[in-house]
């Protein structure tokens, strides 16, 4: 039984040393942080801002009549194509003729009131030169001699021939108007309001009809002034519409030297080639690229720690991690360029960093 049991404690303790000493071996294996790293290498930096914008036609035509009168007749609805000269509507010929005789008898009045007023001016100068004999020998006093002066001069028959330049003008635009009753586009384009029925007034104060040009379109929307340096004319932009599921790359055409002064924000203009899917009225997102840096050594912006004012990062040299003081310059947000403390080619921790210190062992688990 002794035997026994000198036996059993021997195996004992012989097993509890194998175990410690395994379990040491897992420990020392184990101690170690698994991080994921990224080469160091250069990249083209910029900041994207988004901004929205508002479609507008490039070409938005109001259609007026001559002259005010009654519509007999319309040949287009909204959303009609037109090409230019296209009879958009028809004005009654009869009430412009009305219009036309009124015009051509203000005319005739303005004609016969100049007629008389250029007869009584000759007849006021035959008689200040009557007057201006009589008072230089001093037989009529001055005043008679000043008003005799005043009635001869040609200031009221430069009014009265105003006048009649006046009339006569509006008498050629009525007859004018008659001989173009039928109103035309005056671009191609579509149709985008119809303002009038027929039998109604169409007058210039409400535009009856309004043509937009749909081969090209205008985007714009406001920036900032802290955006206005930073974009011109030429810069491109990505332009996303998904109401008309476009996106593509455009250029700024033009930016405006001056802020709007209810916004206070300055406008900028694009101006898109259009196939028909793309409205007036629709939303756009505009994402402009500002503050570029090319060929840049950047990190990723989360691999960047800063403690008592100093920004440093890890990278990895072996199975170590050694903490870099680094200079740090744009930052946008997902990358942070590094002007200085790191060079070309080095693995940069961008994984794991925050459970890591200088001189920590680690094991790269993923990464280039």
């Amino acid at each position: 039984m002794k035997r026994l049991a000198a036996l059993l404690l021997i195996t004992t303790l012989i097993f509890t040393a194998c175990s410690s000493g395994q379990e040491t071996k897992v420990n020392e294996e184990e101690a170690y942080t698994p991080v994921e790293v990224e080469t160091l290498k250069p990249m083209n930096l910029y900041i994207e801002n988004l901004v929205t914008g508002k479609v507008y036609a490039d070409k938005d035509v109001y259609v007026i009549p001559l002259i005010a009168g009654k519509v007999e007749k319309v040949n287009v609805k909204v959303g009609d194509k037109v090409e230019k000269d296209d009879v958009l509507f028809v004005m009654d010929k009869d009430d412009i003729q009305k219009q036309v005789n009124q015009a051509y008898a203000a005319y005739q009045a303005a004609k016969a009131g100049f007629d008389v007023t250029s007869a009584q001016l000759q007849s006021a100068k035959d008689n200040f030169d009557r007057i201006k004999k009589l008072y230089e020998e001093g037989v009529v006093p001055e005043t008679q001699y000043e008003q005799a002066k005043l009635a001869a001069s040609d200031e009221t028959l430069e009014a009265a021939r105003k006048n009649l330049d006046q009339a006569e003008v509006a008498y050629k635009n009525a007859a004018s108007t008659l001989e173009n009753a039928e109103v035309k586009a005056p671009i191609s384009g579509v149709v985008s309001s119809v303002n009038i029925v027929e039998g109604q007034y169409a007058t210039s104060a409400n535009p009856p009809i309004t043509i937009v040009d749909s081969n090209s379109v205008t985007i714009e929307f406001g920036i900032a002034s802290s955006l206005v340096n930073k974009v011109k004319a030429g810069d491109k932009a990505l332009v996303e519409i998904s109401s008309a599921n476009y996106r593509n790359e455009a250029v700024i055409t033009s930016v405006s030297s001056s802020a709007d002064i209810m916004t206070n924000l300055y406008t900028v203009s694009i101006v898109l080639e259009n196939d028909g899917t793309i409205k007036p009225g629709m939303f756009a997102k505009v994402y402009l690229q500002t503050d570029k840096t090319d060929n840049a050594l950047a990190v990723r912006a989360e691999a960047v720690k800063e403690r008592d004012g100093k920004q440093f990062v890890f990278v990895a040299d072996g199975d170590s991690a050694l903490q870099k003081e680094v200079t740090t310059g744009l930052d946008t947000g997902a990358y942070v360029e590094i002007k200085s403390g790191l060079s070309q080619g080095e693995k940069v921790i961008v994984k794991g960093q925050d459970y890591i210190s200088h001189g920590s062992k680690i094991k790269v688990v993923r990464g280039e």
